[in-house]
């Protein structure tokens, strides 16, 4: 971990989307762990939860065209520049379905709108049926972690074997193996357009040189599942899914490589008040495929309704 050169390499990143985050330090109550949020803006309050392996700031470029809230974007525990915290099988249920929560809790904040992608799709989704009291509206973006027929692209599956995972960690980042992850899950499009801008890849490629974001999101994944897929106990079912009653609108990119609308819908179709827009030419992270369009789609559904 070298903090000091991945924060030059993330303001850089900031500057770039011409804004300027604070922070601060929290800390979770459930798993009793320090993590960092970053904020950006004023208004009522949005919980930004990222998948893996990444980190808060990936949402700078759907940031730029975001205003009028108070967004609070989160280091899930052991990414970023926020502290560790071991996920087993044994444990990851429960710390998913106190999250949201937990995290607003230690801000102070009683209730938030979520916007959530992949992993942390899957802990916004637990939250809320865990405690609808604490989400008032939610976007997900693109296939949340351990939905039903969720496949895994050829990166994931490599990374749950444990000697395959060692030697990758050791390996030295660069931004070629970062492209091609993005092409994996289903980028292709816009890297062949030139859509994502360099200070991106910049920033990215310092998240996994000088942070344990990819060792520990690794470990993560290597616990949750095999060469064959994830632990079947990780995968929601639709009687969970029936308890998320916060009203969701799903963004979802045809090409996600871990779902297509097959997925989209059983997902949406087990939900009781879940709205699902198909994205062509976008991927798992729709956002960097068209920030403006992603941002203001979100924008429109979350002021329909405000923390109450």
């Amino acid at each position: 971990m070298d903090a000091t050169k991945y924060r030059a390499a993330e303001q850089d990143l900031w500057r770039f989307f011409g804004l300027a985050p604070t922070e601060t330090r929290v800390r979770l109550g459930g798993p009793g762990v320090d993590v960092r949020v970053q904020e950006v803006g004023e208004g009522d309050p949005v919980l930004f939860i990222h998948g893996g392996p990444n980190a808060g700031s990936t949402w700078a470029p759907f940031l730029e065209h975001f205003g009028g809230y108070r967004s609070l974007l989160v280091d899930r525990p052991g990414t970023g520049l926020s502290d560790p915290y071991p996920l087993t099988l044994e444990n990851l249920l429960p710390f998913a379905d106190g999250f949201v929560g937990d995290v607003l809790t230690a801000l102070g904040v009683e209730r938030a709108h979520v916007v959530a992608s992949s992993f942390g799709g899957f802990l916004a989704l637990r939250s809320a049926a865990a405690d609808p009291s604490r989400v008032d509206r939610m976007v997900q973006m693109a296939c949340p972690a351990f939905a039903p027929g969720m496949a895994m692209p050829p990166f994931m599956k490599l990374m749950t074997v444990g000697p395959i995972r060692k030697v990758l960690n050791a390996l030295p980042p660069n931004e070629r193996v970062g492209r091609s992850l993005l092409r994996q899950i289903g980028h292709g499009a816009s890297l062949d357009a030139g859509k994502i801008p360099q200070a991106f890849f910049d920033w990215y490629l310092a998240l996994q040189r000088h942070t344990d974001t990819m060792r520990n999101d690794g470990d993560m994944i290597g616990r949750a599942g095999s060469f064959r897929g994830f632990d079947q106990s990780l995968s929601f079912d639709d009687e969970t899914l029936g308890r998320v009653t916060t009203p969701t609108l799903f963004l979802w990119g045809a090409d996600d490589a871990f779902g297509g609308e097959d997925v989209a819908r059983h997902v949406t179709g087990a939900m009781a008040n879940a709205e699902l827009r198909m994205l062509p030419d976008s991927g798992h992270l729709p956002w960097i495929d068209d920030p403006a369009g992603i941002a203001a789609a979100s924008a429109e559904f979350l002021a329909a309704g405000g923390p109450g």
